[in-house]
């Protein structure tokens, strides 16, 4: 269980770094440009967007997690579907945050004739 809950938070956690981190700021202008350069400019979106990022943040703490050091095959369907569970738990995250910020601003009223 604990090695799930940290899977969970690590991809999260780690797309969120990667899509609005500003120790990021320079990887996402380097990886757009060098899309662009490529002229696959769509690609570049995967460093702005949580569902792309959390998604192959998944991959990669899947990778990490539920790949054994002394097996030779990987397990590539348990990659992909950790793959898929970061994509929408980072989606998710994002909703969150953001619905709970909106839900935190506060309006002040407007001031009446004085």
């Amino acid at each position: 269980m604990e090695e799930f809950l940290l899977f969970v938070f690590a991809t999260i956690g780690m797309a969120h770094i990667v899509v609005d981190g500003s120790i990021m700021e320079p990887l996402r202008r380097a990886f757009k440009l060098v899309a662009s350069k490529l002229k696959v400019p769509k690609i570049g979106e995967v460093v702005e967007c949580y569902m792309c990022c959390g998604t192959w943040c998944g991959f990669l703490m899947g990778w990490i997690f539920y790949s054994k050091s002394n097996e030779i095959i990987v397990n590539l369907p348990i990659i992909f579907a950790c793959g898929c569970a970061g994509g929408f738990l980072s989606n998710v995250a994002a909703m969150v945050l953001n619905w709970i910020e909106a839900a935190t601003i506060m309006n002040m009223p407007e001031k009446e004739n004085e």
